[in-house]
């Protein structure tokens, strides 16, 4: 799995997980634990917007 994959990761069990995984099973869960509840990973570099 690339690094621009990695954009869910479970907070029961913390693994890191890309979209593709995540749709073996029905609905949004975890593919490894089955929680429901999933955090999309930000990038870690902050977007630059130019003041007005």
């Amino acid at each position: 799995m690339s690094q621009g994959e990695r954009i869910y990761r479970c907070l029961k069990c913390g693994r890191i997980f890309s979209r593709e995984e995540m749709e073996t099973l029905p609905g949004v869960r975890c593919p490894y634990c089955g929680h429901k509840v999933i955090i999309k990973i930000r990038p870690p570099i902050a977007k630059r917007v130019k003041a007005v």
